[in-house]
C-alpha cells in the first residue's frame, strides 16, 4: 500500500497544479482527460473515503474544464475536494508507516 499512497500523493500534486494555471471559463479537454485519469489510477488505494473524494473531483473537473461560467466556483470545490483526498492520504499513511519511536534519553 506504501507504493500506492505514494503514487496517488503525486497524483494530487499535478492534479492541483494542472487545476491552479488554468484559465477559469476556459475549455481544456486535455486536462480534463488528464485528471480523470489520474483519479481513476489514485483508485488502486481501494479506499471508500478516497473513492468518494476522487469521484467529487472528477465530477467538478467536468464543469470546471468545460469552459462554462461558474469555474471559479468550481475550481474552490475542485481544490476544496483536493485537500480533503490529500489529508485522507495522509490519514492512510499513518496507519501505514507509523511514526518512530522516540529512544529514551542517555543516561
Amino acid at each position: 500500500m506504501e507504493q500506492e499512497l505514494d503514487a496517488a500523493r503525486d497524483y494530487y500534486y499535478v492534479m492541483r497544479e494542472l487545476i491552479a494555471h488554468h484559465a477559469a471559463g476556459t475549455a481544456n479537454e486535455r486536462s480534463l482527460v488528464t485528471v480523470r485519469k489520474l483519479c481513476r489510477a489514485a483508485g488502486a488505494l481501494e479506499d471508500g473515503e478516497c473513492s468518494a473524494a476522487l469521484a467529487a473531483i472528477e465530477e467538478h473537473a467536468v464543469r470546471f474544464f468545460s469552459g462554462s461560467e461558474g469555474a471559479a466556483g468550481s475550481r474552490r470545490q475542485l481544490l476544496r475536494e483536493l485537500e480533503w483526498f490529500r489529508a485522507r492520504l495522509y490519514a492512510l499513511e499513518a496507519l501505514v508507516r507509523p511514526a518512530p519511536q522516540a529512544r529514551p534519553p542517555s543516561p
